[in-house]
């Protein structure tokens, strides 16, 4: 079982003494595992940062295996970020929230958006918002879709500067909040 895709690294830890486990989003194989032997040597460390763009080629003799990589990198995304820290954050909680997706199931749109996300965190001014616009959108992939045009209590339509239906400041829309969020929890440890 083999198949070769391009992805993001989301994490890679160490595993003995010169390999090492990476974490990779790929946009037709979604979320894998796999070893990389030489990963945590001095050559690949740089290569396997969250962030980076890789080809990756991951082989097994069956599909339920961790497997290996070989890969190569494509565009070194993570070493752009580094001059600016709230960026590099950002990219660091990306890449923990795109580890909940569930693994080897495929999410293009998630994938697109999260190369989006990656490419504006350049530009200071532009990613805050797009990456709030890639958390919704990775809730409502994963089945948390949430409806922030109409308050959660009420059900009254709300406007982007409406302050009269906030979380913050009516205790009605905290209490509805607070619920959905319960609710939503327990649908999850049930699957």
């Amino acid at each position: 079982m083999d198949w070769r895709d391009e992805g993001f690294v989301l994490s890679a830890r160490a595993h003995g003494e010169t390999s090492a486990i990476l974490e990779l989003f790929t946009r037709e194989q979604g979320r894998y595992l796999g070893l990389v032997h030489g990963g945590a040597g001095r050559r690949m460390r740089s290569v396997l940062q969250p962030g980076n763009k890789l080809v990756a080629h991951w082989r097994a003799r069956l599909s339920e295996h961790l497997g290996t990589f070989h890969v190569e990198l494509v565009k070194p995304l993570a070493g752009l970020l580094m001059d600016n820290p709230l960026a590099l954050l950002a990219l660091s909680a990306a890449s923990a929230t795109t580890s909940i997706v569930p693994e080897r199931e495929a999410h293009p749109a998630l994938y697109d958006g999260y190369e989006v996300l990656l490419e504006t965190m350049l530009d200071e001014n532009v990613w805050p918002a797009v990456f709030v616009r890639w958390e919704l959108g990775l809730l409502s992939e994963l089945g948390f879709g949430l409806d922030l045009t109409r308050c959660a209590a009420t059900g009254a339509p709300r406007s982007p500067i409406s302050r009269r239906c906030s979380i913050f400041r009516e205790p009605r829309c905290a209490r509805a909040w607070r619920g959905w969020w319960h609710a939503a929890k327990s649908r999850a440890s049930r699957c």
